[in-house]
């Protein structure tokens, strides 16, 4: 056992001591709280023009024509509307893109629904250039 006998070491000892592991987690501690602290950003007061309707040009969301190949009874939808053959459906499909070029074409297939009908409507959509087509598609759960 050490035994310090003179009152002047002990003190000496003791304000001797290395504080800079303790100075080090404390600076840590401060950035960290610093970083995390949720500081209300200040801002200035402006004033902001204002306009009507008929002045804001509002960004139109993009156009979209759900075609849908079904499994059962009339086996092609063009939006709401079932179709018996692919002629009539082909020709309305191709009016309506006609009419609107910049529509974005979404096939939606049944699941049982005949693969040679998504091949025929491909085919089609390869056929005519229209190319802002995109398949719908269910995540499969795992």
């Amino acid at each position: 056992m050490i035994r310090i006998s003179n009152n002047e070491e002990t003190s000496a000892s003791f304000t001797a001591a290395d504080l800079t592991p303790l100075l080090d987690v404390v600076f840590i501690v401060m950035v960290f709280l610093l970083f995390t602290a949720n500081v209300q950003t200040l801002s200035l007061p402006v004033n902001l023009p204002e306009a009507s309707r008929e002045e804001a040009t509002l960004t139109q969301e993009p156009k979209t024509l759900t075609v849908s190949i079904l499994a059962k009874g009339q086996p092609w939808a063009v939006e709401e509307t079932k179709y018996d053959n692919f002629e009539s459906f082909s020709q309305s499909l191709l009016s309506r893109v006609k009419e609107a070029p910049d529509t974005t074409v979404l096939v939606a297939g049944d699941r049982e629904a005949p693969l040679g009908n998504l091949v025929e409507l491909m085919m089609f959509l390869s056929e005519h250039e229209i190319t802002a087509a995109q398949v719908l598609m269910e995540e499969k759960d795992s």
